[in-house]
């Protein structure tokens, strides 16, 4: 590829991370408003709605194969306990915090639970990163000054247990591209998760939603639309182009976006505790995520 090509999708790459940090403030904000299950059913109906075009764009096949099912179907599940808890965390916690915990907790879990699932051998690099992971997330969360009773009130839980569904959803992603087309999945996880979430979201005043402001509008769109349907794609387009070494990169910045959407947005303050804490769980992902 060549220079230019790289700039472009280098800079289509920070535009999707910063659709997906900015998810973290729009969370904040469409929970003042509802429920969590009718966010969650009406943002996987609009997600993937609008992945159909995106899928039709592209030439790329929408039905999934046989073997692809088992992996929609787990997929599913795990991305509705994900969106439970990323909404009841960002109701109750910060939604800057909520971005970078559960941004740079999930690779480290992820990484546990594919050495423990599939015997994969760990290296020093990766124990001294599993341990800079712990530290950072302890620092992150003030856990020598919180009782459990406090964890839970804070939402920190919640982040806590979002980035090990959201593990597990990105194991199964990675186990299904070789039967699947990762934009095939993601647009069928998303309306089987729609399907899931529906039984709860029908004891709901399901259409409220419509009867929102503006504001409620921006951030819904933005959080259905441009963080699932654009932000998730353009990343797998990006993947595909620079190569998931280059691309994982761009994650890094995640948590970047997350907490300068939250301090710009929502007033939220950078305290020493997050900022020494995500360095050390920055450093952590990225000792585990090289190659030896």
């Amino acid at each position: 590829m060549n220079q230019e090509k790289q700039t472009k999708f280098a800079f289509l790459m920070l535009f999707a991370m910063t659709l997906w940090g900015l998810a973290w403030t729009n969370g904040k904000v469409v929970n003042e408003y509802t429920s969590v299950p009718i966010l969650i059913f009406w943002r996987f109906i609009i997600g993937s709605i609008t992945m159909i075009p995106i899928l039709k764009l592209l030439k790329i096949k929408i039905l999934p194969s046989k073997d692809g099912l088992r992996y929609i179907v787990g997929g599913g599940i795990f991305m509705i306990g994900y969106n439970v808890f990323f909404f009841m965390g960002t109701r109750l916690g910060l939604a800057g915090a909520g971005g970078i915990l559960v941004t740079t907790m999930n690779p480290l879990f992820t990484f546990v639970f594919s050495a423990l699932l599939f015997r994969q051998g760990v290296l020093r690099k990766d124990l001294l990163g599993l341990v800079l992971g712990f530290i950072g997330g302890s620092i992150m969360l003030n856990i020598w000054s919180m009782s459990l009773s406090d964890i839970l009130k804070s939402g920190n839980a919640y982040f806590i247990i979002a980035s090990l569904t959201w593990a597990f959803v990105t194991i199964i992603s990675s186990k299904s591209k070789n039967v699947i087309h990762p934009l095939t999945f993601s647009f069928w996880i998303y309306f089987i998760s729609a399907v899931i979430i529906t039984p709860f979201a029908l004891n709901e005043p399901l259409f409220e939603i419509f009867t929102f402001d503006f504001r409620f509008w921006i951030h819904f769109i933005s959080i259905s639309i441009g963080s699932m349907a654009i932000g998730t794609s353009i990343f797998f387009i990006g993947a595909a182009h620079l190569g998931s070494g280059k691309a994982s990169a761009f994650i890094f910045t995640v948590p970047v976006t997350a907490m300068g959407f939250s301090m710009l947005i929502l007033g939220e303050q950078l305290t020493p505790n997050i900022m020494i804490g995500s360095l050390f769980a920055m450093t952590a992902v990225y000792l585990i995520t090289i190659k030896k």
